[in-house]
């Protein structure tokens, strides 16, 4: 049985940026802070696992997803990105399991980031905790400011800008969400070509995808809605997540045994 509960429902003011000659910013300028004293870098793009030759690495593109391609008939695909929770306690560690009881994926969590990911050694990455994303999505100065829904290259998902944040030249971004929550709303909203989305990544631009969430080996609402696993457990079976629609960005529990995204971070020193 799906189990999810969304707690918080936060709205951004519509903004539109006003686009100067934007100069390529050094590491720092692509800083996000997730708390007043930290800012991490993200991820070029959603964590995957490829089952066949047991490695992990990150999607080529940001607006990569498996969304449906997680499963094939009724089972696991060689490659997935809908993990179940990371327990300790789990037979089978970081969720790489179809497992419908809770309990398969108990215990203290586990970060993903403790992979070796593609060429990056264990511990490169990290998972943010439900009190970074807080921080992140809506605490941060202007923070109303650096995020938007959009359809990226026809995909669906959430931008988040980084704290020093100039448009490239050309370019408009519309910070807030869309009228509706289904499907169709993120193009009318706003969206970008590959090629214009390869300009605002240049400038900082992250992108989480709308790519569904998973309940065994059945995959939901792979178009248009995502829940981001945090490393911060809610109660002995569910955890903190972060939810992507097209009129809202909000917070919830989900239980351990459902399939959820991952993008991971790393710290800026």
């Amino acid at each position: 049985m799906k189990k999810f509960f969304i707690l918080a429902v936060c709205f951004a003011a519509v903004v539109f940026a006003s686009c100067e000659p934007a100069l390529l910013p050094n590491v720092k300028a692509y800083g996000f802070s997730v708390s007043s004293t930290k800012k991490v870098v993200f991820s070029p793009g959603n964590l995957q696992y490829d089952r066949m030759s047991r490695t992990w690495s990150f999607a080529e593109n940001q607006y990569d997803a498996l969304g449906a391609n997680n499963v094939k008939g009724s089972a696991f695909a060689d490659k997935i990105d809908l993990f179940g929770w990371s327990g300790s306690n789990s037979a089978v560690l970081y969720g790489v399991n179809a497992s419908p009881n809770y309990k398969d994926y108990m215990g203290d969590f586990v970060d993903w980031g403790n992979n070796q990911i593609g060429k990056d050694a264990p511990d490169t990455w990290r998972t943010l905790s439900f009190e970074e994303y807080d921080y992140l999505i809506h605490k941060r100065p202007n923070a109303a400011q650096l995020k938007g829904v959009a359809e990226v290259n026809g995909v669906n998902g959430l931008i988040l800008l980084p704290d020093e944040w100039v448009c490239p030249t050309g370019l408009v971004f519309k910070s807030g969400f869309a009228s509706g929550g289904e499907e169709q709303y993120f193009a009318k909203y706003q969206s970008y070509t590959a090629s214009e989305w390869q300009k605002m990544e240049r400038a900082g631009a992250v992108f989480l995808p709308a790519a569904g969430y998973r309940l065994g080996c059945d995959v939901h609402e792979s178009t248009y809605r995502g829940f981001y696993w945090t490393s911060t457990p809610y109660t002995s079976n569910d955890a903190w997540i972060v939810d992507v629609n097209a009129n809202l960005v909000s917070y919830g529990y989900l239980g351990y045994e459902v399939g959820g995204l991952v993008r991971l971070v790393k710290d800026l020193q």
